[in-house]
């Protein structure tokens, strides 16, 4: 009973605001209506709910947006020098390919790294790369 009435408060107070609002599992047109999913801030309970509705709405609605493209795109973790490797670079390639002897341009604290990719290495699965 209290949640009903909670649910109608806030649902009045986004209408005041001018926008439609329902619950997630009620939300008749999630492209018009906004998709409330009620969480506990003590429990956790609903977190579920919200990533599954994040993942389903990646899904439909950014669907063309979340598609794969050649242009390269990654993002630097970290440089470390690695006993019998040298320099390596720690990356999470988001879009693009890298190949074995691809050139590199960096940017770096003293203006630009140029370097050649002499290998790719691969992590081991499950396997914490941060120790």
């Amino acid at each position: 009973m209290e949640f009903e009435q909670r649910t109608k408060e806030v649902i009045v107070q986004f209408a005041e605001q001018g926008l439609n609002a329902a619950l997630f599992y009620e939300n008749p047109d999630p492209r018009t209506y906004v998709s409330l999913v009620p969480t506990s801030a003590i429990t956790g309970e609903g977190m579920g709910n919200l990533l599954a509705l994040l993942v389903q709405n990646c899904q439909t609605m950014l669907a063309k947006r979340l598609m794969y493209s050649e242009e390269l795109q990654a993002t630097v973790l970290e440089v470390k020098a690695i006993p019998g490797l040298g320099t390596t670079i720690d990356a999470i390639l988001v879009n693009g390919r890298l190949r074995e002897g691809d050139t590199m341009i960096l940017a770096g604290t003293d203006g630009p790294i140029v370097t050649q990719i002499r290998s790719l290495l691969m992590p081991q699965p499950m396997k914490e790369l941060r120790v």
